[in-house]
């Protein structure tokens, strides 16, 4: 199970790397994090908490995965952080991705949140994605 979670964040990664609209608000290469590192500037995305249930057929075994992302933003106001919402949205709801060792089945948007963080400066959006591989 480790190995399909960690290579569908990989896909993932690789897709919202790899756009052009995404690198425009998150820099190149891309401040998509799994850690983030000391001192990162501001805005990032975080991959978050993920959610497994199995995903099986008779023959095949397969997970749906709601995969979180966290954008974080300083922006005064919630538009930078919405904008980098829509930019995420647009290149992972419904996109093809690449799942080493897996067959990949589809990717949609689940939901999102936006609200300012109890310090007051920074805004706070969380994402999820449903992945289902097999």
């Amino acid at each position: 199970m480790t190995d399909a979670l960690f290579n569908t964040q990989q896909a993932l990664f690789n897709t919202l790397a790899a756009n052009t609209n995404v690198q425009s608000y998150l820099g190149s290469p891309v401040r998509v994090y799994d850690h983030v590192p000391p001192g990162a500037a501001f805005p990032y995305a975080v991959f978050g908490a993920v959610h497994v249930a199995p995903y099986d057929t008779k023959t095949e075994s397969g997970f749906e995965q709601i995969i979180t992302i966290d954008i974080w933003s300083r922006y005064r106001g919630g538009k930078e952080a919405k904008d980098i919402t829509q930019a995420i949205y647009d290149a992972l709801h419904r996109a093809h991705l690449s799942v080493t060792g897996h067959v990949f089945l589809s990717c949609e948007f689940h939901a999102a949140d936006l609200a300012l963080d109890s310090d007051g400066l920074t805004y706070h959006a969380s994402m999820r994605f449903t992945v289902v591989t097999q």
